[in-house]
């Protein structure tokens, strides 16, 4: 096809503001599905997609629509997660794009979501074409919603457009406006190949499967190609697009969007944004690679141990999907055998304990999430710790730094005090504080990570009566004063409860912790104390106190009296 009758595409939003809704209208508007193969959220093929309303992986389908100018046009849909923990496959599938479509919910507004990816889209020269969702809606305020797109985001909105993607409403107008307002993509078919890799998935039977934009060049069976980040080389089996359904294609050439099987054994062996070209070509990988961290942790132990195993397993069958997902053997006293498991976020971190659980059968026990600390030891060396079990003693520290995220909130200006005092007690830093609107307020604080994983985000959710939304990026690392609390029980130290908290807030901390494993551990034959110390300062104490004593005459005369009074009552029955 000719390069100028193709689009490429994507759609960003905030979560729940009807983005995949968008994607089923468009794809039962141009014919991709029949009415028989539709259901709700057709790119979401995981039921933990469907059951919570989001989008865990990035999906590309191709469209054709004939537009009211009599030509046939390709467009390429690029479906992207929503969530702040995928941002970064976000950005590799923007970059893939050269427009997108932004839906903002017209009972909602802007969202913090929808400013950070709309920054996203800028940061990559997008063409962004505003799409106000959800217009039938009794609570629904279009011309409130322009008004905020044009002031917060700086994008003209005279020309939105007004759908409802759930009724269909309006849709016909986002395939025009795709057509006319997105440019074509650039690229010739004759310079030499780059492809860019913003997502892959793990088959049985063909190894990974990488879906690329081609920027430059083209890419055809049995051709021999390397991947930049790991200077691998592989020759190509299959080529083909989704429609949504595969199929099988000749070659795919500059502005085109499909999948390469290459028998590469492993999902971490494409990396996202990764460039493929040629083997022996001495074109240059494309800009934005970048590793993916993890940013959360937390111990993954089977309640059983006899589960061991089964869970290696799992970790190993998963991780074939989801390079992003880092763990290692780790070894507890008080839960035995398990994983040390790094998340891109919490909502990463919830996803992969429920998959387990639901695709494995498997009864897991999650240790408090904890964030990776920078430590400089009195010689000189840096190290990175992600467990508390593994920090060294605190004579052998010169400095501890923690992560430091830059947290976007956005809310309805009765919530402020209750949030301005939730940062303030999290050790956040002010920034900036802008009204939206007469009634809706921004603000961006600078908050440890390791105050995030904790309540943060219920809390701000409780006091902003659920109105409030959040968006954070990490912005490096920040020395602190930091220790690590140990709890004790019975004198001896627990290490699956040790946690790493400022040195101000140890003392809250740790009384507030032997206070609910009190009420927690079952009463024991003799008085057990609860400690939560620092090193060998113990800062707060609970006594487990003793079961009542029970004499035995006193239990054998409680025993003869139910006894009695059982047979009594046998007696009445049996004269009645």
């Amino acid at each position: 096809m000719d390069p100028k009758f193709e689009r490429n595409f994507c759609i960003i939003a905030h979560i729940d503001h009807g983005k995949s809704t968008l994607a089923d209208r468009l794809i039962e508007m141009t014919g991709g599905l029949s009415e028989r193969e539709m259901s709700a959220q057709v790119l979401d093929s995981m039921d933990l997609e469907r059951e919570r309303g989001i989008t865990i992986k990035a999906k590309s389908i191709r469209l054709h629509y004939k537009a009211k100018d009599g030509n046939t046009y390709r467009l390429n849909l690029i479906d992207t997660p929503g969530h702040v923990d995928f941002s970064y496959e976000v950005s590799r599938a923007l970059s893939a794009c050269e427009g997108a479509l932004l839906v903002v919910d017209s009972s909602q507004g802007v969202e913090a979501q929808t400013v950070a990816n709309t920054f996203l889209a800028a940061a990559n020269n997008l063409t962004i074409v505003p799409v106000i969702n959800k217009i039938d809606l009794p609570a629904a305020q279009p011309d409130y919603v322009k008004e905020q797109i044009e002031n917060v985001l700086a994008i003209p909105a005279q020309d939105a457009l007004l759908i409802s993607a759930k009724s269909g409403i309006g849709v016909e107008g986002v395939l025009e406006a795709i057509v006319n307002r997105i440019p074509a993509p650039k690229g010739s078919a004759q310079n030499p190949l780059q492809a860019l890799i913003f997502d892959s998935w793990f088959d049985a039977y063909r190894g990974a499967v990488v879906l690329v934009r081609v920027m430059e060049g083209r890419v055809a069976n049995h051709t021999k190609i390397r991947l930049c980040a790991g200077n691998e080389i592989y020759e190509v089996e299959q080529i083909g697009a989704l429609t949504p359904k595969p199929i099988a294609l000749d070659e795919l050439e500059a502005g085109d969007v499909g999948f390469v099987v290459a028998n590469i054994k492993q999902v971490a062996d494409a990396r996202m944004g990764d460039t493929i070209v040629e083997a022996g070509s001495t074109a240059p990988p494309l800009p934005g690679f970048e590793a993916t961290k993890p940013m959360v942790f937390a111990g993954l132990f089977p309640v059983l141990a006899d589960d061991y195993a089964p869970l290696r397993d799992a970790l190993g069958k998963l991780k074939l999907n989801d390079a992003s997902l880092y763990y290692e053997p780790e070894n507890s006293v008080a839960l035995g055998f398990g994983f040390r498991c790094g998340f891109l976020g919490l909502l990463h971190m919830e996803i992969v304990q429920e998959r387990l659980e639901r695709e494995f059968s498997l009864n897991l026990i999650t240790t408090a999430p904890s964030v990776r600390y920078r430590i400089t030891r009195i010689g000189g060396e840096v190290i990175e710790v992600d467990s508390p079990a593994k920090f060294p003693a605190p004579s052998d520290m010169e400095k501890i730094e923690e992560p430091i995220i830059k947290a976007m909130i956005i809310t309805d200006d009765q919530s402020v005090g209750g949030i301005l005092q939730l940062c303030q007690d999290k050790r956040g830093t002010q920034k900036n504080f802008e009204y939206l609107s007469p009634t809706r307020v921004m603000l961006t604080y600078e908050l440890p990570l390791n105050e995030i994983v904790l309540d943060f985000y219920d809390r701000l959710k409780s006091i902003s009566r659920g109105y409030a939304s959040l968006d954070y990026h990490l912005a490096g690392y920040k020395e602190s004063d930091l220790v690590k609390l140990d709890v004790l029980v019975g004198g001896e130290p627990v290490d699956a409860l040790a946690m790493i908290c400022h040195r101000e807030q140890s003392y809250e901390r740790g009384r507030e912790l032997v206070s609910r494993l009190r009420k927690l551990i079952p009463r024991q034959m003799f008085e057990v104390p609860i400690q939560a110390a620092i090193g060998s300062r113990v800062i707060a104490r609970e006594p487990l106190r003793r079961c009542a004593k029970t004499f035995w005459p006193n239990a054998t005369a409680a025993t003869f009296r139910v006894s009695a009074s059982c047979s009594k009552n046998k007696k009445k029955e049996n004269a009645a």
